[in-house]
């Protein structure tokens, strides 16, 4: 039996306790939050990346740095929204090297080059192990929420899942795996790239009904857009590859936790009306991105199935979540 509270458990009593804010701001409990002007909103995201508990042994501070940017990215790339600024606050152990501080820095730099924002500033302090809390800004008109979703709807994810949970058992358990597949499931843990591009390329396009990011895991992330648009959801399609298999197979794992479960993907999971689907894959195809059919939107109760060989199983609704 668990003991203590979880990431979620907490959530929930603070907004208990503090209530959503007013109706013309964003309610608590999507991938970013806004606020209202005479010109449009302004888009807001906190990430915290925290040494002990989100860096694997083998992951060097470059990639952390890097990394602590990308998840918010992530983030805006779900909703459609182009960041334009971040403050990075970061906590250091005390007798930090200054070799330590400028291999940090280079992370930052090259996000911020990668991701064409600029970096206003933030807050030092000290801490027991390295921690970096990244706030981003952007503007925009319109947002792509989690509610939105109707049935009839297609269900789709922007790339396969199962890499970055394969890249973590890699990296923390030493598991077997061929080179060419080890590189990549590693890749995408210490150096994940978003779809920033593609994700504001659909929301201009006013493709996709309702967008969330992955990076809590699969499951998570289709009862997240399940609950807030009161569907359901059937999986008719798993996104990964056979080298994922091969992967799970060499090392007896479970292919639902390495692909539904496992998290830290950094993908888009979307719903698109059917009208809107051909409009999608010509995007996708143009800009040489991934799109992939997975399901559908369904009338049902807020829950998600597997529909697989005339079999139909409910997913279980976990995830990544810390102190769980």
């Amino acid at each position: 039996m668990r003991e203590g509270l979880n990431e979620l458990d907490i959530i929930k009593i603070i907004v208990e306790m503090i209530g959503q804010p007013k109706p013309s701001f964003s309610k608590i409990g999507d991938d970013v939050a806004y606020l209202p002007t005479k010109k449009g909103k302004v888009v807001i995201k906190s990430d915290m990346l925290v040494e002990k508990t989100d860096v694997p042994k083998g992951m060097n501070l470059y990639q952390v740095a890097r990394k602590s940017i990308v998840m918010c990215v992530s983030d805006f790339a779900a909703k459609g929204v182009t960041p334009s600024a971040a403050l990075t606050s970061l906590g250091v152990p005390r007798g930090v090297k200054e070799s330590e501080i400028r291999e940090l820095a280079k992370g930052f730099k090259d996000a911020k080059e990668e991701f064409q924002i600029e970096i206003l500033g933030g807050d030092t302090n000290e801490a027991d192990c390295f921690i970096i809390d990244c706030c981003m800004i952007g503007f925009a008109d319109k947002i792509v929420g989690r509610m939105g979703a109707k049935p009839g709807d297609v269900v789709v994810t922007s790339g396969f899942f199962g890499y970055s949970s394969s890249g973590l058992r890699i990296m923390l358990d030493s598991l077997k795996a061929e080179p060419e597949f080890k590189e990549r499931a590693v890749s995408a843990v210490v150096m994940p790239k978003p779809k920033l591009r593609f994700g504001v390329a659909l929301a201009k396009k006013n493709i996709m009904s309702s967008s969330i990011d992955s990076s809590d895991g699969l499951a998570l992330s289709l009862y997240e857009i399940a609950t807030h648009s009161k569907v359901g959801i059937e999986i008719n399609e798993v996104p990964t590859t056979e080298e994922v298999h091969l992967f799970s197979n060499l090392n007896d794992l479970s292919m639902d936790d390495l692909v539904l479960y496992g998290g830290e993907e950094y993908e888009i999971v979307a719903t698109i009306p059917k009208d809107k689907l051909g409009q999608a894959y010509e995007l996708s195809k143009r800009m040489g991105e991934s799109l992939i059919e997975i399901g559908k939107v369904t009338a049902d109760s807020p829950k998600v199935y597997l529909s697989l060989d005339d079999k139909k199983t409910e997913i279980e609704r976990r995830g990544w979540v810390h102190l769980k």
